[in-house]
């Protein structure tokens, strides 16, 4: 019997079509009125037979559409969405801002924003009350510590066991007597975050200072970003620990709200009052 296995396709015919699948893109967003086949092969110096079947391909995963009459192809409106999508995630700061001051006059210490990235994170933002008050910063363009911040587990809080051990060979370097060293450990640590809607850093990466950070949702339920606070362990006390944690999880929450985003079923996130939402 012959087999029918489908030969594989080359890497390199591969990302030709995806080029040429750009180009193509590219080329019908430049001309909204819309473009027939010749003319897209045209515009993108390709063949014209290749060009209708990427179009199609195009047209069945919604990205393109024909309309019946002139058989123009023209982008869908899914485009805008994933560009709305896009926008609102560059938007991070702009948005987080206003609350993030808000955050830090209501709790008296420094906020921090960080954004999550494929292998960790990195903080963008940071906010902090003037007057010579001793707070501890953060350095923007710095990585959080995954295993050892409260702003690095908020945003692996619904990480699986798998894709943090992708990313975190053990042991963990111990920064403090607190730090988790292993995977059990800090999948024990990120139960508790869901369970409890926010992260705690208790002097696990620097004595004498503790954080609290909550993540900020995407519109998949994923954790794209966490604002967090960050002061010395005189002022942030396992007696405040609470207190400044549901500050720090409702500020996360009208963040996610704002941008579009979806707070996922195991999570327990902390809405906001409206005394929190109005001042």
């Amino acid at each position: 019997m012959a087999d029918l296995t489908p030969e594989p396709v080359p890497v390199s015919r591969a990302a030709g079509a995806l080029l040429t699948g750009l180009d193509v893109l590219e080329a019908l967003a430049r001309r909204p009125e819309g473009l027939g086949v010749t003319a897209v092969a045209r515009e993108v110096n390709a063949d014209k037979g290749n060009v209708h079947r990427l179009l199609r391909v195009l047209e069945e995963r919604g990205y393109v559409e024909q309309d019946p009459a002139t058989k123009l192809f023209r982008v869908s409106t899914r485009i805008i969405s994933l560009a709305g999508q896009v926008l609102r995630g560059v938007d991070l700061v702009g948005t987080a801002g206003p609350i993030m001051r808000e955050l830090s006059a209501a709790t008296g210490e420094a906020v921090h924003l960080a954004r999550r990235t494929r292998g960790g994170g990195v903080y963008v933002a940071q906010e902090r009350q003037a007057g010579g008050r001793i707070t501890v910063e953060t350095e923007i363009g710095a990585q959080p510590v995954i295993y050892a911040s409260s702003t690095g587990k908020a945003l692996y809080c619904t990480a699986t066991e798998e894709e943090l051990s992708a990313l975190l060979p053990e042991p963990f370097t111990a920064y403090t007597m607190r730090t988790h060293t292993g995977i059990a450990g800090l999948m024990a640590d990120l139960d508790q975050v869901c369970r409890r809607g926010y992260a705690i850093d208790d002097e696990e990466l620097n004595l004498d200072v503790r954080c609290v950070a909550a993540p900020i949702f995407n519109l998949h339920g994923v954790p794209l970003a966490s604002i967090g606070i960050s002061g010395p362990a005189s002022r942030v006390t396992l007696a405040r620990i609470g207190e400044l944690g549901h500050l720090v999880s409702a500020a996360a929450y009208r963040i996610t709200q704002q941008m579009g985003g979806r707070v996922p079923a195991k999570f327990d996130a902390h809405p906001p009052t409206p005394t929190e939402i109005h001042g």
